[in-house]
């Protein structure tokens, strides 16, 4: 996992010194998060003994508390990683260039890593053991941001926003997923961006 990390690193330095694109962050986490299943993965389905060792759980948290980030690199098989990776693409490519890379990654990294505590809170309150990964909390937390956006902007959130949110709702109701990372991840950006943002400063493209 640290030849991961290193390499997740130079990745991502790689792509936001690339010049003048602005969505470079958003095309460096998608290199780092196929880099990582590649890495961990058979192609079809990861490793478990990976998810296990690297997954957001309480066994892990304690003794290697990074799992909080290395668990928003890893998916759990490729349709997995497939979706969030068009997911990241669309929202991605819709924040960055209208906030800036750091920003961008701000809401990402941090939508992810709170979206993961409250995963990790839900599981101590329940006294129950499970392993969270994937970029889903992250993610949702980009849209989250956006949703924040349309309401500072028109006073209302649209109907293609309700639609998105109907699509996660349903999808918390598959099993396997960890909708408490999802929440989470979903509030800290609507969150942030309520509490942060004047509309004047941003310019939000499609």
């Amino acid at each position: 996992m640290n030849i991961f990390l290193s390499a997740a690193i130079g990745i991502l330095a790689f792509f936001i010194a690339r010049g003048r694109d602005e969505r470079n962050a958003t095309a460096a986490l998608i290199a780092i998060n196929l880099f990582a299943y590649f890495l961990t993965s058979d192609l079809l389905e990861a490793y478990k003994s990976i998810i296990i060792e690297w997954g957001n759980s309480l066994l892990n948290i304690i003794s290697n508390p990074a799992t909080l980030v290395t668990s928003m690199f890893l998916h759990a098989n490729i349709v997995h990683i497939a979706l969030n990776m068009y997911a990241l693409y669309i929202f991605g490519n819709i924040l960055e260039k209208g906030l800036g890379s750091g920003r961008f990654l701000l809401i990402y990294m941090a939508s992810g890593i709170f979206g993961n505590l409250l995963s990790l809170l839900i599981s101590y309150l329940a006294n129950s053991i499970s392993i969270g990964v994937g970029a889903s909390g992250a993610i949702l937390g980009l849209f989250g941001f956006i949703m924040a956006y349309e309401y500072r902007i028109t006073g209302k959130i649209g109907f293609s926003s309700i639609i998105v949110a109907l699509f996660v709702l349903a999808g918390g109701f598959m099993p396997n997923v960890d909708v408490s990372a999802h929440v989470g991840g979903f509030v800290t950006g609507l969150i942030y961006g309520l509490i942060s943002m004047r509309p004047e400063r941003y310019e939000v493209v499609s």
